[in-house]
């Protein structure tokens, strides 16, 4: 498993919280730290996600400091 895994909300295939419940029912899917980043931004969206099993979350636009920080938070760097 990867230490860390940057999520979008919006993919393709399936969406962000599918691949997040998905990760976390994997052996050894409660390892990597999860960092939402995407453009949904409301409460509800953010509550899904953190209750789904995300470490934090990130709205878009966001920078290199931005993710600097929320990486600290979770323990990373």
């Amino acid at each position: 498993m990867p230490e860390a895994v940057l999520l979008d909300w919006n993919m393709p295939v399936m969406d962000g919280y599918e691949f997040l419940g998905n990760l976390r029912r994997m052996p050894g899917g409660d390892a990597p730290k999860v960092v939402f980043c995407t453009t949904e931004n409301d409460v509800a969206h953010i509550a899904r996600a953190l209750h789904a099993g995300a470490n934090e979350y990130i709205m878009k636009p966001f920078d290199k400091d931005i993710v600097t920080a929320k990486f600290q938070e979770v323990g990373l760097l």
